[in-house]
């Protein structure tokens, strides 16, 4: 095949995997650059979760087949295959200062008992492996331990250069390389996108962990009255283990407070780390389209921030399928694409809000410690289930809203702060939070 392709994807994560494989099902000549040894090592944080069974996400309904070991994603007709181990939890809870009062979304008594609609977590690199398999039956051509350095638009398409002395030629390139994406910066295209903030966070996995209704999602604050002040956490079930938890929090110190002189040092008897990883991440407004000079992105590439593992599936696979046609239909160029485009403006651009996103992390620097144990002590009820992230403030406020008339009468000055709080301001408030890490799913 020398080095020319239908098509470039760089990165090796669920959304270029998943297009690679599914444009060579498709007949084309396929390239995949990918900068590790194998895309199935895992070494950024990662929660592992597959969001499903919950409000339109993206305009899809995903969900996983246990018969089949298959992720289903029914409104766009296709499924993935996976073969790995998954682990059940059954609702989402936030957790106040006082390690007590808690806020819940979703019946936890209810989808433990079969009842109702549990989420998984699932292992990411069996995923991976598999992708990489299926690809590999199917003809996709892998360029591994390759690090992207050069990008060109050429009168047949895309030129990619390698700092290992490939170059690469192809009618179009899918950029999967993630939120810290190298295409959308060579290629100009972060020119056109509001930067944010970096954030650095880390994530443990833990064993030695006891507390009550532990197959959740927790979402914590604590509070460190001489240093630190709130800090924040997220804790979820771990797929490798049965004994073991994912724990993130933004850093060494407020690991050490949480597990050690918090009022939540109770819930970690034992602790042992079995594992760590780590990741910095550059937050960027969402590019006006996913498409410059026949590069077509995909997953967290242009996307604000995680698209998580659902979202990045279903891209990378729609994405491909635009390309087929594309080249079927002698169109190697943005109008041939533009049914991808167009979608990916719908249901991602239109439909979810970047800002909403940010307004839990903020949530958590709004108030005092006192403040943050009345709110959570407030709301008794238990709210609809979502593990939507750009639903989570507004689910909280849901929670909040029959109660708003008491803390105006009780606390009026937290009322205000309440009242005063919009998500369109949050690009003002967010310097402040900057240094807090969001947990990565």
């Amino acid at each position: 095949m020398g080095n020319k392709f239908d098509l470039i994807v760089v990165g090796g994560g669920p959304s270029g995997l998943e297009a690679a494989k599914t444009a060579a099902e498709n007949g084309l000549e396929v390239a995949l650059l990918e900068r590790k040894t194998h895309p199935a090592k895992i070494q950024r944080s990662c929660a592992q979760m597959f969001l499903m069974n919950m409000d339109s996400f993206y305009e899809e309904h995903m969900y996983f087949s246990k018969e089949k070991k298959k992720w289903v994603f029914p409104v766009n007709n296709f499924y993935v295959n996976y073969s790995g181990n998954y682990r059940e939890f059954y609702a989402c809870h936030f957790i106040s200062p006082n390690a007590t009062d808690r806020i819940e979304i979703g019946d936890y008594e209810l989808n433990a008992s079969g009842g109702g609609t549990p989420a998984v977590v699932f292992d990411k690199a069996v995923l991976l492996d598999g992708l990489f398999e299926e690809g590999k039956k199917a003809g996709v051509h892998y360029f591994l331990e390759r690090n992207v350095t050069h990008f060109s638009k050429t009168a047949g398409g895309v030129q990619i250069k390698t700092a290992e002395g490939d170059i690469l030629e192809g009618a179009f390139c899918i950029a999967a390389d993630g939120i810290n994406s190298r295409l959308a910066k060579i290629t100009g295209l972060n020119k056109e996108r509001l930067f944010i903030n970096t954030r650095k966070s880390i994530s443990h996995y833990v064993t030695g962990v006891e507390f009550e209704r532990s197959e959740a999602i927790f979402l914590g604050i604590s509070w460190d009255r001489e240093a630190l002040g709130p800090v924040p956490f997220c804790l979820l079930p771990s797929v490798y283990r049965d004994d073991e938890y994912w724990f993130f929090v933004s850093g060494d110190e407020q690991f050490e407070f949480l597990t050690k002189r918090s009022k939540f040092k109770s819930w970690f008897p034992r602790l042992e780390i079995t594992n760590t990883r780590v990741n910095v991440v550059n937050n960027w407004s969402p590019a006006r389209e996913p498409f410059k000079d026949n590069v077509i992105f995909v997953g967290d590439s242009c996307w604000f921030s995680e698209a998580e593992n659902s979202g990045a599936l279903l891209s990378g696979h729609k994405a491909a399928h635009a390309v087929s046609e594309a080249l079927q239909r002698g169109m190697p160029n943005r109008d041939g694409v533009m049914n991808y485009i167009n979608w990916w403006k719908q249901n991602w651009l239109a439909t979810h809000d970047y800002r909403d996103f940010l307004c839990y992390p903020l949530f958590n620097r709004m108030f005092t410690e006192d403040e943050y144990n009345y709110l959570h002590h407030l709301v008794t009820q238990k709210l609809p289930w979502t593990l939507n992230p750009f639903k989570l403030y507004s689910r909280l406020m849901t929670g909040l809203q029959p109660h708003l008339e008491r803390v105006q009468q009780e606390r009026p000055q937290l009322a205000q702060k309440i009242a005063l709080f919009r998500p369109e301001q949050v690009l003002q408030l967010i310097k402040p939070a900057a240094r807090m890490g969001f947990p990565n799913r």
